[in-house]
């Protein structure tokens, strides 16, 4: 008799520890889950900065390009000028 009710407790324990166990290691992948998506939320926000800064470092040399040629006749014109004088 004793030794059933021994056995029986054992088995009961395994149950419970199982169950615990089940339990955290879902709560576990629910958080993994939960911080992976933070994660990837904040990876999607510094690409969308990088590609905005991309765009504008576009614009800004392209700009650059217009200056160095207007600068360039400027510079033609001006010592066009000088040789004249």
């Amino acid at each position: 008799m004793t030794a059933d009710i021994s056995i029986l407790i054992a088995i009961i324990g395994c149950f419970v520890g199982l169950a615990g166990w089940l339990t955290r290691r879902d709560t576990k992948i629910s958080d993994d889950a939960e911080w992976k998506g933070k994660v990837d939320t904040k990876l999607d926000n510094i690409e969308s900065g990088v590609n905005g800064i991309n765009d504008r470092m576009s614009k800004a040399e392209g700009k650059i390009e217009t200056l160095e040629t207007r600068t360039t006749v400027l510079e033609e014109k001006v010592s066009r000028k000088e040789h004249i004088a």
